[in-house]
């Protein structure tokens, strides 16, 4: 089976991207104009950020490099200019009929090159979780805000993402998976082939961090100096090809079936959610997204 496992399908599936575009208008752009979006992905909220306000200045920044080539070429597609970093920082002067767009390959982590005090928005679009040390990014995201600055997140990794309904119905989508992966070994003994055996020791970086309530963020961000402008939860309603994107994404299959071969674990979860759908004839999965927006204090 020839399976995607970029995250790109997914950001293009309807309900991915209602989402985020909800996300994205609850967001005040009063006095914004300069955005850092970390963890860009494939330039989603970078686009629906420039939908709204097309003169911002953005710099996009994200680890991986073909995410970023996927921004690119999104960003490009939809008409928008992409300065380089030098032309970028000679757009802190710009008038306001300019505006500058830069994409860099880099951590979130490491903002050392961004000036303290420089940025009146930081967006991380369901990546916060990902984060390996979250003080110190918190810590980061603060030096660089202005006063009065805004950080602004959703993440479906927290304590409370699971109804007891989608509860359910993720763990027989995770059943239908290893049954999938046991047809798949049965087809290879029937080859003559050794069957694809799960290496211990491995876990995702999702799961090895710990998910926080949403109570908890509020705390989390208070101790490093935010105060929450805003909190909410938003019920998403999954499709079955929105489910059998996310489960082909690699980043997450390797997280789910940990230890498998990705491209394997990413053809299991993509099957397994057309198979559920079809076992237990629903129309979609719901997920709640958590919202928060914060802001360092200061005029």
């Amino acid at each position: 089976m020839d399976v995607n496992t970029t995250y790109e399908p997914f950001s293009q599936e309807p309900e991915y991207i209602k989402a985020n575009q909800d996300f994205v208008a609850g967001i005040p752009l009063d006095g914004v104009r300069r955005i850092l979006d970390l963890a860009c992905g494939t330039g989603l909220l970078t686009l629906l950020l420039l939908d709204r306000e097309p003169e911002l200045i953005v710099t996009a920044i994200d680890l991986d490099p073909q995410q970023i080539a996927l921004a690119r070429s999104n960003l490009l597609a939809n008409g928008y200019r992409l300065l380089s970093p030098a032309q970028h920082s000679a757009t802190d002067t710009a008038t306001p009929d300019r505006y500058g767009i830069a994409l860099r390959v880099g951590s979130a982590m490491d903002l050392d090159d961004i000036s303290s005090e420089s940025v009146d928005l930081v967006t991380i679009g369901n990546a916060i979780h990902l984060m390996p040390d979250r003080d110190r990014f918190l810590g980061e995201v603060f030096r660089v805000l202005r006063p009065g600055g805004l950080m602004a997140f959703n993440s479906v990794f927290f304590v409370g993402t699971y109804s007891p309904e989608a509860e359910t119905l993720f763990a027989e989508w995770m059943k239908d998976a290893v049954l999938h992966l046991n047809s798949i070994n049965e087809q290879r003994k029937e080859k003559g082939l050794p069957s694809i055996a799960r290496v211990r020791g491995k876990s995702g970086i999702a799961f090895d961090k710990g998910w926080l309530t949403p109570e908890k963020w509020t705390e989390v961000l208070t101790r490093h100096g935010f105060t929450a402008a805003k909190k909410e939860l938003r019920e998403v309603r999954i499709s079955r090809q929105g489910l059998a994107a996310v489960g082909a994404y690699g980043g997450l299959a390797e997280i789910l079936m940990s230890g498998y071969p990705v491209k394997i674990a990413s053809e299991c979860l993509q099957a397994a959610a057309h198979s559920m759908f079809d076992r237990l004839g629903i129309s979609h999965v719901p997920r709640f997204w958590l919202e928060i927006i914060a802001r360092k204090p200061g005029s």
